[in-house]
């Protein structure tokens, strides 16, 4: 099917202001750089999402829940298929005694500011990550010692089937950067994070402490999808790749920071191609150099039987 066949298909089914067909994807993720989609959908609550997967499963379309892009490459060709995005009631956050609720489409770094205001602490760390809650809880993101998995009270959820359920910790499978939503194509409808009481001025103080090493660390100032690669068992990514002598290297516009070695950056004119073949250079050169094979952490769209 084309892009303008889904969209008219779609159109049946929610409102076609919010259905943008052969959209560019270098407006979506943070690489800003890749290929068009069929096309990308914007839905506000449960029933319209329910409507479009049930459309889109029907006609057999690849689909992907679209967070903010922060950890996904679209290929230079496209993704065949349909991106989904959560918004309306999907980014909403509250905040009730020590409990923060937050939709899976809301932001991750608002949801740890929010509790910052209301003087709770545990979300400190998350608070310059610029993913959303629900890729954050699919691929347990963490950072600064803590991850999701540590104040994740319960997950409501959506299955293949459709049916709406209630996941608690013991259930999500979390481990380093994976989760159940890495095994089952579910949906994060929404997150109950517990938090704890603390001391505004050391909530605050944890805060700046941590935005002023992501600073000095990390090159903030170039599009990327953050850090590439998962820390192996044997040590950290960015050192491996920095004693391989890969800092600096480069395919095209896509170059390995010399700040942060776990981090490609777009330099203005990268190519979705420019940076999958340097993730494949990294590899095969740490590989090369101490044996140890680094697993990337990107996910990537593009053509059927590819992803």
């Amino acid at each position: 099917m084309t892009g303008q066949e889904i969209a008219q298909l779609l159109s049946e089914h929610i409102d076609e202001r919010f259905i943008h067909p052969d959209q560019p994807m270098a407006e979506y993720t943070s690489f800003r750089t890749g290929g068009s989609a069929l096309c990308v959908v914007e839905v506000h609550d449960l029933e319209e999402l329910r409507r479009v997967l049930t459309c889109v499963r029907k006609k057999f379309l690849p689909y992907s829940i679209l967070g903010n892009g922060t950890n996904t490459l679209v290929e230079d060709e496209g993704y065949s298929g349909v991106a989904i995005i959560l918004d309306g009631e999907f980014k909403k956050i509250d905040v009730t005694g020590y409990e923060v609720t937050c939709g899976g489409g809301a932001s991750l770094a608002a949801a740890g500011r929010m509790a910052a205001d209301m003087w709770l602490t545990g979300m400190e760390w998350a608070c310059g990550i610029p993913g959303t809650i629900g890729g954050a809880i699919r691929m347990n993101a963490g950072a600064f010692g803590s991850d999701m998995s540590k104040i994740v009270k319960r997950v409501r959820a959506l299955t293949t089937a459709g049916e709406e359920i209630v996941l608690r910790p013991a259930e999500l499978h979390f481990k380093y950067r994976h989760s159940l939503f890495c095994e089952k194509k579910y949906v994060v409808l929404e997150a109950v994070f517990e938090l704890q009481k603390g001391d505004k001025n050391e909530i605050n103080s944890r805060i700046e402490d941590y935005a002023k090493e992501r600073r000095d660390k990390q090159p903030l100032d170039l599009p990327s999808a953050g850090c590439i690669f998962k820390n192996p068992r044997e040590g950290s990514a960015a050192q491996m790749i920095d004693e391989a002598g890969l800092g600096g290297s480069y395919v095209g516009g896509a170059m390995v920071s010399k700040k942060h070695c776990n981090f490609i950056v777009n330099t203005g004119k990268a190519t979705a191609t420019d940076i999958t073949r340097l993730i494949e250079n990294v590899r095969r050169e740490v590989y090369n150099f101490n044996g140890v094979r680094l697993e990337p952490e990107l996910c990537v769209l593009g053509r059927p039987g590819r992803y």
